[in-house]
């Protein structure tokens, strides 16, 4: 970069802008950037106070083709070029006074070998020149600039550094164009990648979906991302080509054609990749070739359905993607066979990416089913406040069917239960279904699959379409457009009460702790259902039994009851001896006693207690 500046500086001239002789050998071990004789220039300026007067003896200082920064000992601009406010997106207002501190720049390395810190910062502790850094600086609209950085220090006494002039020269087009293959390049590829992960949600297909954009727009090509499912028969899959993305559209095409969105069998190449966890290396391999060793789906597929543009062969690698010693998906990149072809070098950088994707899926896995333990143990506890706050048996069942939906992710749920009368199932809640009026079905207790799971008195799931014409209620299922079907009996105390059901209208992949959610959402159901048949039955029982007055202390005799009675009322001592016939004094007599014999102090507790125990 400051090689353009040497060619202006000359360092055998007596004045800095008389000749322009350019060093045309960019790659030479001596055509490393020259800012050396422009800092001796800076030092060597008479009658300059500071660099914004030494600066401004430069003639040139704003015609320079190169973009220069002066920094002060402390990394803080103070002077700089209109050249170097382009380069950077800013102005030449906002830049003075700044410090390193302040820079957004990601550095990458030098020929040195890598640097993580700013070139000015590693000038001013090292006090030596540091040249040929490689940066990537965000502009403020959000673009990213790559420069070649050269920073240069004047160390002055006592062996302090006084000042440091930086160059930099924009290499973003000869970057972008690069074939990327080299170790360096690998890591630019591995930290654009990086920081895609730290802005991205911890959701696994907005993780997949991110990486591959961000690979797309550094490499070009077709990127397919697959991860495994809970059931590792099948994956997730992404594809990604932001130059020519019908390829990408077909592919994702294909995986829908074969059955839930976004989902593919695990087969092929990348079943291949997955079991011997090691990548794969195609040069120029013929499409036919690929689609056969992707599995027969993909050949059948590609037989019905010709690729968007005829190709005849290309590159292909894939590599594992690997955390914590397991194998969770592969990474893989088709291309177009070119005279630059992938090679094993790039399997090093493309596996780093990939372990890197596959740590952060399952860090977002691992907080995906926190997040889902978490509210499921909530929906369990709002289950509990539902069945101690009320005793309608009905809104109950209304609150555990939306729970089901809600933390099960199934479309359509509904309660059987049983008739004792007949033996029959009968449905007492439902949700989820379209049809505005389910019919009432009563189901024979030893017949379909609700009546298997009842009398079996275990979980029984469908996910087999044929399966479903065995249904009793298959036309049900065929206007619902089900395509799943699970079922949990209600049992409480060893006695069966009925069955939960739970119908999807995609396929389900349901695990274990599905399935355990399921079985305790059966058991508060059926718990419900113990109580409220518990409850009616001592309501019956109660209506033929005639009501229980709490009766009296047996201490108290007649005369005090109806000196109690006066006394609730509010009567005073003088209207209660008129009503008994008895002397004032022998009603307050007999007052003390019976507050005595009651454990009261005055009328008022006297009337509280009365009420409370009704014994009037």
């Amino acid at each position: 970069m400051a090689r353009l500046l040497a060619s202006v500086f000359d360092p055998n001239l007596a004045h800095p802008a008389t000749d322009r002789r350019a060093d045309s050998n960019l790659h030479r071990t001596q055509g490393y950037p020259r800012v050396d004789f422009y800092a001796r220039y800076l030092t060597n300026a008479r009658g300059a106070d500071d660099n914004s007067k030494i600066l401004s003896a430069v003639v040139t200082w704003n015609d320079l083709p190169t973009a220069v920064i002066a920094y002060d000992g402390r990394g803080q601009v103070k002077d700089a070029n209109q050249a170097a406010a382009e380069v950077l997106g800013i102005t030449r207002r906002r830049l003075l006074g700044s410090f390193v501190e302040d820079t957004d720049w990601l550095v990458l390395e030098s020929p040195d070998g890598p640097i993580s810190v700013h070139p000015v910062t590693a000038a001013i502790k090292s006090r030596q020149p540091v040249r040929g850094v490689l940066a990537r600086h965000r502009r403020p609209d959000g673009s990213d600039v790559w420069l070649q950085v050269d920073a240069v220090p004047e160390v002055g006494a006592p062996d302090e550094v006084t000042r440091i002039v930086v160059s930099l020269t924009d290499v973003t087009y000869l970057f972008a164009r690069s074939r990327l293959t080299s170790k360096g390049a690998g890591d630019h590829i591995v930290s654009e990648v990086v920081n895609e992960l730290a802005e991205v949600h911890l959701d696994t297909r907005a993780i997949l979906l991110s990486v591959t954009n961000a690979l797309s727009r550094v490499r070009e090509g077709t990127w397919v991302a697959t991860l495994l499912d809970k059931d590792p028969a099948t994956c997730q899959i992404i594809a990604v080509n932001l130059a020519s993305p019908e390829f990408a559209e077909y592919i994702n095409r294909q995986a829908l054609h074969q059955g839930t969105p976004g989902h593919t069998a695990t087969n092929g190449i990348d079943q291949q990749v997955i079991e011997s966890a090691k990548p794969i290396l195609l040069r120029n391999m013929p499409i036919a070739k690929l689609q056969e060793m992707n599995g027969p789906e993909v050949q059948a597929y590609a037989a019905e359905h010709p690729m968007p543009v005829p190709v005849d062969s290309a590159n292909l690698l894939a590599v594992p993607m690997r955390a914590r010693g397991a194998v969770v998906g592969t990474l893989a990149l088709y291309e177009h066979p070119s005279s630059n072809p992938l090679t094993e070098k790039d399997a090093i950088w493309m596996q780093a990416v990939a372990d890197r994707i596959a740590v952060a899926i399952e860090n977002a896995q691992l907080y995906e089913d926190a997040v889902r333990r978490l509210e499921r143990l909530a929906s369990l506890q709002s289950l509990s406040l539902a069945l101690s706050a009320s005793p309608d048996l009905r809104l109950t069942l209304k609150v555990i069917l939306d729970q089901v939906a809600a933390q099960l992710k199934v479309d359509a749920a509904d309660v059987l239960l049983l008739d004792e009368t007949d033996n029959m199932l009968t449905m007492a809640a439902s949700t989820g279904f379209l049809a505005t009026a389910v019919p009432d079905y009563r189901l024979p207790v030893d017949e379909g699959l609700s009546s298997k799971a009842a009398t079996s008195r275990r979980i029984e799931t469908v996910t087999a379409l044929s399966a479903f014409s065995q249904f009793r209620r298959r036309s049900l299922f065929a206007r619902e457009g089900f395509k799943a079907y699970g079922a949990v009996p209600l049992i409480t105390r060893g006695k069966l009460l009925g069955a939960l059901e739970v119908y999807h209208r995609t396929q389900l992949a349901p695990d274990q702790e599905w399935v355990d959610f399921l079985d305790a959402l059966g058991s508060v159901a059926a718990i419900a259902i113990d109580n409220a048949a518990m409850q009616d039955r001592l309501r019956r029982a109660q209506m033929g039994l005639p009501r229980r007055v709490p009766a009296a202390p047996r201490d108290l005799s007649r005369l005090d009851l109806q000196i109690v009675r006066l006394a609730v009322e509010g009567r005073t001592n003088r209207e209660i001896a008129a009503e008994v016939h008895l002397s004032q004094n022998t009603v307050k007599f007999h007052m003390g006693q019976i507050f005595q014999k009651t454990g009261t102090a005055n009328r008022t507790e006297l009337a509280h207690q009365v009420a409370k125990e009704g014994w009037l």
